[in-house]
């Protein structure tokens, strides 16, 4: 006489299957539904049905896509929906929908790095409390040699000046 599938005829069994598609660990089921990992393993490789199986396969695969992916796949359909929407002549629909799509470019240029967030900020080096320093401390140093203090003198004179 043939073995009867431990989860195939478990009272939960769609809880467990829902639990396989989500790709919990069959250990987990297991502890969780009182059954051996072994069982719900085999059940996962023989019983699952192929929809569910299915679905298995996209959910581990969604959860694989990068947010890149992710957000380009969300750009994709509501491209779609604008088709739809401007297709079937509604205006506030299609508007809306454009809205959405703004929103999901900019967060798609701000995941990939071609949307700058950060504001460019204006450094005066001259001005920083670190080159004063430098400075002074290259000017300390040439003050016995005269001649080449004149000349660093000079040069930073004249970079300072934008020349």
């Amino acid at each position: 006489m043939a073995r009867h599938c431990t989860c195939c005829v478990h009272p939960e069994r769609d809880s467990i299957d829902a639990a396989l598609v989500c790709g919990d660990s069959v250990r987990t089921i297991g502890a969780r539904f009182g059954v051996s990992r072994d069982a719900v393993y085999r059940h996962s490789r023989n019983h699952l049905s192929a929809a569910l199986a299915g679905m298995k396969t996209a959910e581990q695969a969604e959860r694989r896509a990068t947010l890149l992916d992710r957000i380009e796949t969300l750009i994709e359909r509501a491209e779609t929906l604008y088709g739809a929407a401007s297709g079937e002549g509604k205006a506030a629909q299609a508007l809306n929908v454009l809205r959405e799509l703004r929103g999901l470019l900019e967060l798609y240029g701000k995941a990939s790095g071609e949307l700058a967030t950060t504001p460019s900020v204006s450094i005066n080096l001259m001005q920083a409390p670190e080159w004063l320093e430098v400075r002074a401390v290259i000017f300390a140093a040439l003050a016995t040699y005269p001649e080449a203090r004149a000349l660093v003198s000079g040069r930073l004179l004249e970079l300072e000046a934008g020349e």
